[in-house]
């Protein structure tokens, strides 16, 4: 680490260094740097409702500089961590003529805690910048009164916590830029359609009540009888028995499969065993109008004058038809359902006991949603419809009780809520202009995976696909309590009641396919009503209204996508999911505002339309 021993130094373009300077000092300080051709880039005090985000404001304000120097847009790539972010950076401050970087953070008191530490996820990024002075152009001012400032150290693994001190414990890699999106666009990959590979042979599970003894003949462990004990490993995650976060940094969830926790058994088996799930293969969306019938013969001897085909009654057996064309159909979510449903059962089995967020989540995109398809369908065996079952009985207890305990505490899966952030990160990683929120009400995670892929075919390379993100609904699912908190940010997630002021509107008919402005506090969201619309009455199947949904409302976004300015960002996501009841060979009107994995578990789309190459 380089410490300026004075602030009469010459800032250098070819060196880092870290300086603490008081108020005097810093104007000085800042001009020698202009002088010495760097990047300066002036952070003003963060406010507490920033805190634990230090990595978003300081590369906000890197982004910032530099589109004021007439920098070109952040490159594609720039967004999967720190460091790519930073060498993106540093590349395009040289083009317009700067040797480096200067970040003068003027305060972190705001972001301090009551006992003037920063958060686990803060410190993590200001370890990872005073690291970065090292080896690159980066000068970092901070305020001579942040010395005493509290910032954690490195996490450690917690085995190595239990050794007798001879283990040797690896450092852990750099943060990402943000953790939580890069959790959950990783669960979200798994709905990419796979590549034809050979099958490879199921996955060991094992329990904590095995015998850890290694075997030369591996067998697999029978899961547990208990078909609620999904519901111990959520309720544990939250339960204020887990280690506190001034322990583990908050970054924890994200890394799951780095860190070993007491909560789940060996996940990174079952994660590099995890099945991919398949969306449906894209096919064409325009519908043949449907023919009429036509009986009509020649006149066999027809008048000098007249030499047309007239129409008349002919008996039916000499009468010509046209046989009206068959209904179009969707293979299902995984090509390979009618083979593949017993090993998600198995899958779904072995879900038992406390399990990492993350595991839950890939279980549920890997397995359950492929599942139920396949029994949608009928391509599934009877035995598999209790397993999914108790899967989601399980689920919906467990977030249930757990939810009170998500509320308060500052450990939670990325949510609905946090669309706006998320937004604006990902616009200012991938050069966009302006942003929008698509808001599908109702578009639970298999419908939008369907949505997505037909997407995909109608918008082909006038729009691409930047992020996919898994969401988690807060309680009560409704589209009025998302909308609150989507107004009223992370904080409204400690203090809202569970009983909304507000009714929204559900547009009905063909104004469904519209997309509407309403307000959400103080931001606005495009609002689409197709799917609620549809799904406030009983229909048919549920595998043919989901395929029949899928192409109506991609047709919609599709139209409003395309006439969208260039390089703007759309992000498509959903509210809320649904259920629906079996009535005779259909399906009752949808239900929401429980606690079931359709309700709660959402997808989201970020959309980068034009200018794209």
């Amino acid at each position: 680490m380089t410490w300026a021993t004075s602030t009469n130094e010459q800032p250098s373009g070819t060196s880092g260094a870290v300086r603490f300077v008081d108020g005097a000092d810093r104007a000085d300080l800042e001009a020698m740097a202009t002088r010495a051709g760097l990047l300066l880039v002036p952070i003003e005090p963060p406010r507490p409702a920033l805190r634990g985000r230090l990595a978003l404001l300081i590369e906000s304000a890197v982004e910032e500089q530099l589109e004021r120097k007439g920098a070109p847009p952040p490159g594609v790539g720039a967004s999967s961590d720190l460091d790519a972010s930073l060498s993106d950076q540093l590349y395009r401050a040289r083009l317009v003529g700067n040797s480096g970087l200067a970040i003068s953070l003027y305060s972190l008191e705001g972001i301090a805690n009551l006992a003037g530490a920063a958060d686990a996820e803060d410190s993590a990024v200001l370890r990872w910048w005073l690291a970065a002075t090292r080896e690159r152009p980066v000068h970092l001012y901070l305020a001579a009164g942040d010395r005493g400032v509290g910032v954690y150290g490195e996490p450690v693994a917690l085995a190595s916590l239990l050794s007798d001190g001879a283990a040797t414990v690896e450092p852990m890699s750099s943060p990402n830029a943000a953790p939580e999106v890069r959790q959950s666009s990783e669960t979200m990959d798994l709905s990419e359609i796979p590549p034809a590979v050979a099958e490879t042979a199921s996955h060991i599970v094992v329990r904590d009540d095995c015998d850890p003894t290694p075997s030369p003949n591996p067998v697999t462990c029978e899961p547990a009888n208990d078909a609620e004990a999904l519901m111990q490993a959520m309720a544990a995650i939250f339960a204020d028995e887990a280690t506190p976060s001034e322990s583990l940094p908050s970054v924890e969830a994200a890394e799951s499969e780095r860190v070993e926790t007491a909560l789940s058994f060996d996940s990174d088996a079952e994660a590099a065993a995890a099945p991919s799930m398949a969306p449906p293969a894209v096919e064409p969306f325009c519908s043949p109008p449907t023919p009429e019938v036509v009986e009509a013969v020649a006149d066999p001897e027809p008048e000098p004058a007249d030499t047309s085909l007239h129409a008349k009654t002919v008996p039916p057996s000499e009468a010509v038809t046209l046989d009206p064309p068959a209904r179009k159909t969707h293979p299902p979510l995984a090509p390979n359902a009618a083979s593949e449903w017993r090993r998600w059962v198995g899958e779904l089995e072995s879900t038992r006991g406390p399990k990492p967020l993350a595991v839950i989540e890939r279980t549920f995109v890997s397995a359950y949603v492929p599942l139920s398809d396949a029994l949608a369908r009928g391509l599934a065996g009877e035995e598999a419809e209790p397993v999914a079952s108790a899967w989601a009985k399980s689920f919906t207890k467990s977030y249930s009780e757990a939810f009170d305990a998500l509320r308060v505490r500052g450990k939670r899966p990325t949510m609905v809520l946090d669309v706006p952030d998320l937004a604006l990160r990902i616009g200012r990683l991938h050069g966009a202009r302006s942003a929008q929120l698509v808001m599908v009400d109702g578009m639970r995670f298999d419908l939008g995976v369907r949505v997505n892929e037909r997407l995909k075919s109608l918008l082909g390379q006038r729009a691409a696909l930047t992020e996919r993100l898994l969401l988690w609904s807060a309680l009560p699912t409704t589209t009025a309590m998302q909308l609150e908190l989507i107004g009223r940010g992370a904080q409204g997630l400690k203090e809202v009641t569970e009983q909304t002021d507000s009714e929204i509107p559900v547009a009905r008919g063909r104004s469904a396919a519209t997309l509407r402005r309403i307000r959400a506090g103080q931001r606005e969201v495009l609002k689409l009503d197709l799917v609620e619309s549809a799904m406030s009455v009983p229909g048919g199947p549920l595998a043919e209204r989901l395929d029949d949904l899928a192409d109506e409302t991609a047709e919609a976004l599709a139209a409003h996508l395309l006439r969208l300015p260039p390089r703007t960002l759309a992000v498509v996501f959903g509210d809320h999911g649904f259920t629906v009841d079996q009535v005779g060979g259909g399906t009752s009107a949808g239900h929401s505002g429980g606690a079931s994995p359709e309700e709660v578990l959402v997808p989201a789309f970020a959309w980068l339309v034009g200018a794209v190459h």
